[in-house]
């Protein structure tokens, strides 16, 4: 049997601008995630590690690792003497990029649950090495992909809620993100990096978006009007929607003339 995989994606093109990801049936009868490439692709597998593998009979490298320390400490010797080298951060990093391809695809496929799942896995990845990481050099490997991903799980869960309708929660947790990107800037003493940051550009850019375009209650309406009024100096207009909100506050459900 030929092994040239031309047959499997002829005429699904790699698009470089977003993701070009589908999901097929396996001949083991378990779903896959392929995701195209410029040369190629990737597929996945959608539980586990994305290669199938378990190492070392683990689900993942993440989890072969916490268990080693656990079982450190359970057997009384403490994790003061628990590092990983270079070799075993490279396998976690590995194994992060594996989850990165996956977490993509999820989001193009609008899997935004799975999406999240496996960006908390990458975020535990990051925090396990920065305790236990040898050098500072390894750890600050793993550091600067941390608002990449923090964008990602953000994306994740606004986009579950914006599809729910649910508009507020949506721009909650797009300025828990923000939050979050902030914070890691600031525990890297990276404060003024937050200023021109294009993660929390590109989020405080997409929650204006939603506030802007979401539909209206009436009372959200009259609430922007008379904010919008009270910038432009409009104060006889401001009074009459304070008004207007006042009556429709005190008579939640009845159609007001």
């Amino acid at each position: 049997m030929s092994k040239d995989i031309t047959p499997v994606i002829e005429g699904w093109d790699y698009r470089p601008e977003r993701p070009a990801v589908r999901q097929i049936l396996g001949q083991d009868g378990k779903p896959k995630i392929q995701l195209r490439l410029d040369l190629g692709l990737l597929q996945m597998e959608v539980t586990g590690r994305p290669d199938g593998n378990r190492p070392f009979g683990c689900e993942t490298m993440l989890d072969y690792y916490s268990g080693v320390l656990r079982e450190k400490v359970e057997n009384g010797d403490g994790n003061d003497g628990f590092h990983l080298s270079e070799e075993d951060c490279m396998k976690l990093q590995l194994e992060s990029t594996q989850f990165y391809h996956r977490r993509i695809s999820w989001l193009e496929l609008g899997e935004y649950a799975a999406a999240e799942r496996d960006s908390e896995h990458n975020l535990r990845i990051i925090d396990f090495v920065m305790k236990y990481a040898q050098t500072e050099q390894l750890r600050e490997m793993f550091t600067q992909w941390k608002p990449y991903i923090l964008v990602h799980r953000t994306m994740a869960r606004a986009r579950r809620a914006w599809e729910q309708k649910q508009f507020d929660e949506a721009i909650a947790r797009i300025e828990e993100g923000i939050e979050a990107i902030s914070a890691t800037y600031r525990d890297q003493g990276r404060e003024d990096t937050a200023e021109s940051s294009g993660e929390i550009a590109y989020l405080k850019k997409w929650a204006s978006e939603i506030d802007q375009t979401r539909p209206l209650t009436v009372e959200q309406r009259l609430e922007r009007e008379l904010r919008e009024a009270i910038a432009s100096e409009m104060f006889e207009r401001a009074a009459v929607l304070r008004d207007r909100l006042q009556l429709i506050r005190q008579n939640p459900g009845k159609k007001l003339p």
